[in-house]
């Protein structure tokens, strides 16, 4: 008995097995109703009438659900529902539509489409891949789509092999779209090593293109090598004219990689025309770290004469300091206490000031409010000694003239 209940049992199976796949239904296989309801709404349709297109096809999928439910016409209704923006609607009869024809790629393609546009990442990419597995043309457009959804869904990780793939060469001449995405998904994924080989790969393959080099600035920008940021950016000069704002970047970027003759010049390129007091400053720091000191000098003029703030100011006390013109940044710095008292390094540096012009008095007063400081203290108070000493100093003999030049 039991030998014979296994032997049907592997008849069936095997029956089921060598069974031909039902041939998908098409419009001319339709029953006449069918193919009546379509001609009217497509008629509606045409005629400006698209709600009432979608209430033809609406009724005829409730009248045929329990019988004779049709994937091809429950795929019309969804496309028509869409067209009349009810895209939840859409989506449900969607979802139907491949339950009942699961090989109908057109099905999983509206479903991944409305899904994207409802927001529902996850699900759109899943439909997506789907349509393009069922598909026969296997567009890898299609592909990208699934992958850009599982980016906005928040699975870089995942949408990662699927974007290596469309630009290995396997599906057509890699598009920069493609590669756009996949160093995008790199940067959300934190996987910094495949998103620096995708970058390199595109920049071997569209070298020529400025969009490829600023998104390879923008990669290395994010995991902080600013000297290849530099550099690609730089390109991206050489390739269109740099707008303001990417000239101030690359300045930033230079002067953050210790070029600060560069980034003079970037700064200076970008503030040409107007800037504003922040923007000026930028300059001037570049031009005095590249010891550029007379175009320090005219920047910050013409900067404190548009915009006078204490940033300003004190850049070009600091110039004049540098430049041992100490009555000039006494004046500076005076005016950067003026501005903000409350600061102390102003008063620190005007001490310093007063004490390189021999007025060792006057230095005492600016000195004790920098003391006062925690940050400030043992600066103000060396040079609070110094002023002492000097204080404390026999008058200076006067020397004598003489016609020989003086021992150095």
């Amino acid at each position: 008995m039991l030998t014979a209940l296994v032997f049907m049992g592997a008849f069936a199976a095997t029956s089921v097995a060598a069974e031909e796949p039902k041939p998908m239904e098409t419009v001319e296989t339709l029953p006449r109703d069918a193919k009546l309801a379509l001609l009217e709404a497509q008629q509606a349709l045409e005629a400006g009438k698209s709600e009432e297109a979608v209430d033809i096809l609406g009724k005829y999928v409730r009248d045929h659900a329990k019988k004779d439910d049709s994937f091809l016409m429950r795929y019309h209704y969804a496309s028509m529902l869409v067209q009349v923006d009810r895209r939840e609607e859409a989506l449900a009869e969607y979802e139907r539509v491949v339950a009942l024809e699961p090989r109908y790629d057109a099905g999983w393609l509206g479903l991944g489409e409305t899904a994207y546009g409802l927001g529902q990442f996850q699900r759109a990419a899943e439909a997506l891949k789907k349509g393009y597995q069922t598909s026969v043309e296997k567009r890898p457009d299609v592909l990208y789509y699934a992958a850009a959804a599982q980016l906005l869904g928040g699975d870089a990780a995942g949408a990662i092999p699927v974007l290596e793939d469309l630009v290995s060469g396997q599906h057509g001449e890699p598009k920069f779209e493609w590669y756009r995405g996949l160093v995008s998904a790199c940067l959300q994924a934190e996987d910094h090593p495949r998103g620096r080989k995708s970058v390199d790969q595109m920049i071997e393959r569209f070298g020529d293109n400025a969009d490829a080099w600023y998104l390879a600035f923008q990669f290395a920008a994010s995991v902080s090598d600013y000297h290849q940021a530099a550099v690609a950016l730089t390109v991206v000069g050489y390739l269109r004219p740099l707008t303001r704002q990417e000239q101030l970047q690359l300045g930033d970027l230079y002067a953050a990689v210790e070029a600060p003759a560069a980034a003079a010049g970037y700064y200076s390129a970008a503030t040409q025309d107007t800037a504003s007091a922040g923007e000026v400053e930028r300059v001037a720091s570049a031009y005095l770290a590249s010891y550029q000191s007379e175009e320090a000098l005219r920047v910050l003029e013409q900067g404190i004469k548009d915009e006078p703030t204490f940033r300003l100011w004190s850049l070009l006390g600091d110039l004049h300091v540098m430049e041992s013109r100490y009555d000039q940044a006494e004046a500076a710095f005076a005016e950067c206490i003026r501005l903000k008292p409350e600061e102390p390094r102003p008063h620190l540096m005007l001490g310093y000031c007063m004490i390189e012009l021999n007025r060792p008095d006057d230095a005492l007063a600016p000195l004790a409010v920098a003391a006062a400081d925690e940050e400030w203290a043992e600066r103000a108070q060396m040079l609070v000694r110094r002023a002492q000493i000097m204080r404390a100093a026999p008058p200076a003999v006067p020397t004598p003239p003489t016609t020989s030049a003086p021992t150095p």
